[in-house]
């Protein structure tokens, strides 16, 4: 039999276990708190460095893209002196002089630890690091622990982004070609300020692919690549060509430019762009005394314009179901936006698109934004409700010009947030792979920024007579052909202009 006493004196035990390893938690705990507390006074302590650093940096990024880096660190180093991250003696904010091994490193551009504004010209990177001395948690073994803080900075005083073709895909063989016998030529404009061509013009392909060397020189049949020259009698002309993986040619293919292989993957220049909201918007009418279309019902299936011999004058507005254009069919666009909320743009071979001019023979200012019917349900639903392709590749005219500056109402009676976008194939859609194309036998003229970031961007100059093309391609991939020569001057003016100046992450 078990005495009270012995009973008593197992009870004490079992207290002792249970308030030993509540003290092991509770010191736990403590450690968690103090040291967590401790380290977000440090990253807070070096934010309060990166952020004016970075601001003062960028204001040594030249109006042609290049920076003084040696001078953007002084000032970055400066004010990481004036948040006593660096003793006085340290001058040179050296990390092999702190004695916490605390580093301060300016990147232009950003590196690709920046998921948004990796790669991008016109913006600067300040990164900074320190290692902190950890006291409760050396408990369970830990010594130290690194705390890091960054921030961007922009200087583009308005400039578009300076590349003309980007191929965001990082992975795909092929993500940028030309092909079909087309001649393409990319040619920066004049500044009229300076009398000098602007800085910019240049081509980006992300893609990783290449099964040759990276040696700066777009061999001759060497295999798969990022960036292709196919098809008999194809050329490419640009100021500079930045290609992550590698480059190839066809044998009686030209490539004249400077040419960078293995150079940075760059982010999406437009991601953070908000798309204009359908609800804003009229409903959109097939032409005059034609049908309003609507979210829901009959007339939500979009524009059918297939009266042969036909022109159609249209108004901006949200098109549910998008427009399908036939054969010998002009459409007339009215300046202001025009959303296609579901359906997409169907143009048929002989069918035309221009946008109407002014007196002076101006075209007006539009955009076109593929997304969903917001009343469907996408993925799955009817292909009028859903997201589709943008096609408007024609065997007579297609006259447009992007947005400019001019009041875009309902998004805005000041201005426009969207000057310089032409085309936006909704990123965020349910179907954003579906393919852009663009092209005009006979006539071809069309001017802004062409925006699919996940999708194909096919752009044909014809078979006859010289395309012109004042575009900018940011889209996952881009295909280049139609066997006739297509200019592609680089002016940002007629392009999509983020005007980013300071502090932007």
């Amino acid at each position: 039999m078990i005495s009270k006493a012995t009973t008593r004196r197992h009870d004490r035990g079992q207290v002792l276990v249970l308030v030993a390893v509540a003290m092991i938690t509770l010191l736990g705990i403590a450690a968690l708190v103090v040291d967590l507390g401790m380290s977000w006074m440090i990253h807070r302590q070096e934010q309060n460095a990166a952020d004016p650093a970075a601001v003062a940096a960028a204001r040594y990024i030249n109006e042609d893209g290049t920076i003084d880096i040696g001078m953007a660190r002084s000032a970055a180093c400066f004010y990481a002196h004036q948040n006593q991250l660096f003793d006085a003696s340290n001058t040179s904010c050296s990390a092999a002089l702190d004695p916490n091994s605390t580093t301060l490193v300016v990147n232009y551009p950003p590196d690709a630890s920046d998921p948004i504004y990796a790669g991008t010209p016109f913006h600067v990177q300040v990164k900074i690091n320190r290692q902190k001395q950890i006291f409760f948690g050396r408990i369970f073994g830990v010594q130290t622990a690194t705390v890091a803080a960054s921030a961007v900075a922009a200087n583009t005083k308005g400039d578009s982004n300076s590349n003309s073709l980007v191929a965001l895909d990082p992975n795909t063989c092929s993500s940028g070609v030309v092909t079909g016998g087309a001649s393409v030529t990319i040619t920066p404009s004049i500044d009229p300020a300076t009398g000098l061509p602007y800085p910019g013009g240049y081509v980006q392909i992300n893609s990783g692919c290449g099964n040759g060397p990276q040696d700066n020189v777009c061999g001759v049949g060497e295999g798969n690549k990022a960036l292709a020259i196919t098809g008999s009698g194809s050329n490419l002309t640009a100021p500079k060509v930045f290609v992550h993986g590698t480059c190839s040619r066809a044998n009686n293919n030209s490539f004249t430019s400077p040419l960078v292989e293995g150079a940075v993957q760059v982010a999406d220049p437009l991601q953070q762009l908000q798309p204009p909201r359908i609800s804003d918007f009229t409903p959109g009418q097939c032409g005059a005394g034609g049908p309003i279309t609507s979210p829901t019902g009959a007339n939500s299936h979009g524009c059918n314009f297939n009266a042969g011999g036909t022109t159609y004058v249209l108004s901006p507005g949200a098109y549910y179901g998008g427009w399908s254009i036939g054969n010998n069919v002009t459409l007339q666009l009215q300046p202001g936006i025009y959303i296609m909320a579901g359906g997409g743009v169907s143009l048929q071979a002989s069918g035309s698109i221009n946008s109407i001019t002014d007196l002076a023979g101006n075209l007006a200012p539009i955009m076109i934004f593929s997304t969903d019917n917001p009343a469907a349900s996408c993925p799955g639903g009817a292909s009028y409700a859903c997201q589709g392709p943008v096609g408007f590749t024609a065997s007579s005219t297609l006259k447009v010009r992007a947005l400019d500056e001019t009041p875009c109402p309902p998004v805005s009676t000041t201005g426009c947030p969207y000057n310089g976008i032409l085309i936006w194939q909704d990123g965020n859609g349910s179907n954003p792979s579906k393919p852009v194309t663009l092209g005009g036998q006979t006539d071809l003229s069309i001017s802004g920024t062409i925006y699919a970031p996940k999708a194909l961007v096919t752009l044909t100059g014809g078979s006859s007579g010289t395309g012109i093309a004042a575009v900018q391609i940011i889209a996952w991939q881009w295909n280049l052909g139609g066997g006739a020569v297509l200019k592609m001057p680089y002016d940002p003016a007629k392009l999509y202009r983020p005007k980013d100046k300071g502090l932007v992450r």
